[in-house]
């Protein structure tokens, strides 16, 4: 009987994960394989549960979750990882994105196949400012609904972030002046967002971008210019439809590295999690193949 390290994030899906948590350890185990079973209780638990689950000679690592959770385990598994230890998504958050690009989507039951059948392969994943992330980075409108997206408490699935989309737009819009340097030139200019993509689409359902590749090594530079309320709500349809690239004010690049630079301090998220209320700096780099993940 094969062996896994499962981690399990209960609050994940708005606590919807709790529920199926035991379906998932029972369809693991209907596949034949046995479950060593670990629930985090805290933020940032799952990173330290990796780890141990990696030094103590885990084949695969499932994290079952969203897309937060995922991140905390990305942070666990990369530098602490061998070759042949694997890292595994079982989507039960709220947006599930980065399983999405794996081809799992929303279907938990899918990644439990993927992991039965051993089918696996390598991904690249990026580093922030220290913090490696595994679908995206976000600075600026976008990293603002994502913290937005925290406090709404009422909804769930895609109508958490229009709700968030909402209040930004209402409360929390900025156009701050920013330098990013990249691997073909400098581009100098006021801008609503930056967004260094590795996966296609983030935040449940907006196809950031659509061309994004996770094995291609490389990352996909997102840039809107300084729009109003009204231009923000006019792109935010072709958004949701990827066909946002190559219309005005919006510019889409593929490079290896990135470097931000900002007078006004902007919100951060590296796959949906807050990670710098206050950054005046990136410094963002793929990592090409260096995820070994189940798919």
């Amino acid at each position: 009987m094969r062996r896994i390290e499962l981690i399990i994030n209960p609050q994940a899906g708005r606590g919807s994960a709790a529920r199926l948590a035991p379906e998932v350890v029972a369809q693991l185990r209907a596949y034949g394989i046995q479950c060593a079973t670990r629930y985090t209780r805290a933020p940032k638990e799952a990173t330290t549960l990796v780890v141990e689950a990696l030094r103590g000679g885990a084949e695969c690592v499932a994290i079952a979750g969203g897309d937060g959770t995922l991140n905390e385990a990305v942070n666990g598994y990369l530098g602490n990882a061998r070759d042949t230890q694997a890292l595994a998504c079982i989507p039960i958050g709220s947006g599930n994105d980065f399983a999405k690009m794996l081809g799992v989507g929303g279907d938990w039951r899918r990644a439990c196949e993927a992991i039965a059948a051993g089918r696996y392969r390598r991904v690249d994943a990026g580093i922030c400012n220290g913090h490696y992330f595994a679908n995206g980075i976000g600075a600026g409108f976008d990293a603002q609904v994502a913290l937005e997206a925290k406090s709404v408490r009422w909804l769930r699935g895609n109508a958490i972030y229009a709700a968030a989309l909402a209040r930004t737009l209402m409360l929390r819009h900025t156009t701050p002046p920013a330098r990013l340097t990249h691997d073909g030139g400098v581009m100098e200019g006021r801008v609503t967002l930056v967004a260094a993509a590795n996966g296609s689409c983030y935040g449940g359902a907006f196809r950031m971008a659509p061309e994004a590749d996770i094995a291609d090594g490389l990352l996909d530079l997102v840039v809107a210019d300084a729009l109003s309320r009204l231009g923000i709500l006019a792109l935010v349809p072709h958004v949701l439809r990827g066909t946002h690239v190559g219309r005005r004010g919006v510019t889409v690049l593929r490079t290896r590295r990135l470097m931000m630079q900002t007078e006004t301090p902007l919100v951060v998220h590296a796959d949906g999690e807050i990670i710098d209320g206050a950054a005046t700096r990136l410094e963002i780099e793929v990592l090409p193949g260096a995820l070994l993940v189940a798919a």
